[in-house]
């Protein structure tokens, strides 16, 4: 197995993810962007007017000698239409902003459906799904950094063999094969081998020989 493939391999799939990701994260959650901030400020104000030209009708059919000591710097009119204003460059840039996002969305798509994989990286990795089980993980002692393991197929897996740890679907790390009696034995996991260098051994885990 060739560790710098998978961890191009893995570099690549991160990048479009995060990139789907942040797609995503962009339409369900609002960003201080400049068109956000100006669309926040237009609804303020919108809300504003409503309030104030709901408050000019209700003082024009309630006149009190009250309204006449203090009376209204709030125009009806052009109260209205400021209001209308508002909503019309308040639509306009709702607009934009969803034209912006579709074209966003179908760049992303775009990439996402024309991206490949590598023919070596397929091949591979067809290779990994279909190789045979020569162990299993039946502990991991994360102290001593050693693993218990089944053997499948007996006479096929010796001390000193390194074998790769199959984990829905790829090589998430190597071990040596150590001291085998019958059917069990332990095994020392290679640290550079793990994507991260963090050791990732769990019950379960699927021991193939990696492909080369």
């Amino acid at each position: 197995m060739n560790v710098m493939n998978v961890m191009i391999g893995s570099t690549f799939a991160l990048l479009v993810a995060g990139l789907f990701i942040s797609y995503s994260s962009m339409k369900s959650t609002p960003t201080e962007t400049p068109a956000a901030l100006e669309i926040a400020r237009l609804e303020k104000r919108e809300a504003q007017l409503e309030t104030a030209l709901a408050k000019g009708k209700a003082e024009q059919q309630n006149y009190t000698s009250q309204f006449e000591s203090a009376p209204s710097q709030f125009s009806p009119m052009s109260g209205s239409n400021e209001l209308e204003k508002v909503r019309a460059e308040l639509l306009n840039l709702k607009k934009e902003r969803d034209s912006i996002e579709e074209k966003a969305g179908a760049v992303i798509e775009d990439a996402l459906a024309h991206s490949s994989p590598d023919p070596k990286e397929k091949k591979r990795s067809s290779l990994i799904d279909t190789a045979l089980v020569m162990a299993r993980i039946t502990e991991y002692d994360n102290v001593n950094k050693v693993a218990g393991i089944h053997i499948e197929r007996v006479g096929n897996v010796n001390t000193g063999d390194v074998l790769g740890i199959r984990r829905n679907s790829g090589i998430i790390g190597r071990l040596t094969i150590g001291m085998i009696d019958r059917n069990q034995g332990v095994a020392d996991p290679l640290p550079g081998s793990f994507l991260g260098g963090s050791i990732d051994i769990q019950e379960g885990d699927e021991l193939i020989l990696p492909p080369d």
